[in-house]
């Protein structure tokens, strides 16, 4: 499936108006619905297609990913997807430790100083993504690459740029046809 067409079949799967509030406790009058592309087989398949194409690109660049990221809950399935497409392991980073089993934060096994990946689904203003990369830095990864399905536009690329992360969208709201409006911006 061409990148166009998967921008369409996103939109009819996942794309809803109304009055949305968003994780960033800002106001929108669409969401885009990720448990819903997330959940569609069709398009969560072409999501991973595209996605593994960018990183590939990324890796003939001479970029190097030694593990893949993903933050709970939304982003686990694109990185369970990725894992089995590319052949890269991928760790789990947990929104808050659990206080009982192992009591992780990072799910998965890793050894400080790798390079990963991160992957999220959709990027307002880069909050959960930024939370996900600094435990991951903490922990004594190397991360430099966020890719994400949809980038809002809202604030997440200047906010991945200031603690040094690339952010790297499959789709911008303005690729797939959504236009804000003055209040929204």
């Amino acid at each position: 499936m061409e990148k166009a067409s998967l921008g369409k079949l996103l939109l009819g799967v996942a794309y809803l108006e109304g009055d949305f509030v968003l994780r960033s406790g800002k106001r929108s009058r669409y969401y885009l619905d990720k448990y819903l592309f997330e959940t569609e087989p069709r398009v969560l398949r072409g999501i991973i297609w595209e996605l593994a194409l960018m990183m590939r690109n990324q890796l003939a660049s001479g970029a190097v990913y030694q593990r893949l990221a993903a933050p709970e809950l939304g982003a686990v399935s694109l990185g369970a997807g990725l894992s089995l497409e590319m052949g890269i392991p991928f760790l789990i980073v947990r929104k808050a430790a659990k206080d009982y089993g192992t009591a992780k934060p990072i799910e998965g096994f890793y050894q400080a100083g790798e390079r990963v990946a991160v992957v999220e689904d959709i990027v307002t203003s880069g909050g959960a993504a930024l939370k996900a990369v600094e435990a991951l830095r903490a922990a004594g990864l190397v991360v430099h690459d966020l890719y994400c399905v949809v980038d809002r536009e809202e604030g997440g690329r200047e906010a991945a740029e200031a603690v040094g992360l690339t952010l790297r969208p499959l789709f911008t709201s303005s690729e797939l046809g959504i236009v804000m409006t003055a209040s929204e911006g």
